[in-house]
């Protein structure tokens, strides 16, 4: 299974550049809220991501002032991969070996939720989305659930497909093409 060591200065800078930024306590409360009002699903909790974030380093992601996106990653170990492709992997409450911590080889990236409450915000979103996508997380599998028939649409234009098997609505991008001489 390939993997990527990720350039963490380098996704913050990048992120920066679309308007995201690391989020406080109180941003990511504002930044769920906002993405179960938009989406119509209860949200894991602030306090459950900002553990992820503590271990990651790169989960918890909101843009606006005040907030009007949220953008919520998890880099995934081997084991969180095959958790996600078998239906074992449980976003709201992660287990540790399911988690790619900082600094070590990530096989895997799973997308908790990306919402925006305006035009401009949805554009910064999907902006954000393809192009960390594509710089940091090409070489590793990509997951994300399509709760939403906007967000269905938005996965396909970004390349995800329904993936069998695994979490109910998850959809998928294999790795991309040329990305393997990124990989770790």
């Amino acid at each position: 299974m390939p993997e990527v060591l990720i350039d963490y200065a380098g996704l913050v800078q990048r992120a920066g550049e679309f308007g995201f930024r690391k989020a406080s306590c109180a941003e990511l409360g504002a930044g769920l809220a906002l993405a179960e009002r938009l989406t119509g699903q209860a949200m894991a909790t602030a306090a459950s991501i900002l553990w992820i974030e503590s271990l990651t380093g790169m989960a918890a992601w909101v843009t606006g002032d005040p907030v009007d996106g949220v953008f919520i990653t998890m880099p995934l170990s081997a084991a969180g991969v095959a958790a996600v492709r078998d239906g074992s992997f449980v976003p709201a409450s992660l287990s540790l070996a399911h988690i790619c911590c900082a600094g070590e080889a990530c096989a895997g990236v799973y997308i908790g939720v990306y919402a925006g409450a305006t035009k401009e915000a949805r554009r910064r979103v999907m902006m954000a989305a393809g192009s960390t996508r594509k710089e940091f997380f090409a070489p590793v599998p990509c997951f994300a659930r399509g709760v939403t028939e906007d967000g269905k649409r938005s996965m396909a234009s970004l390349g995800f497909q329904p993936v069998e098997g695994g979490l109910p609505d998850l959809w998928g991008q294999n790795p991309l093409p040329g990305s393997q001489e990124q990989a770790a």
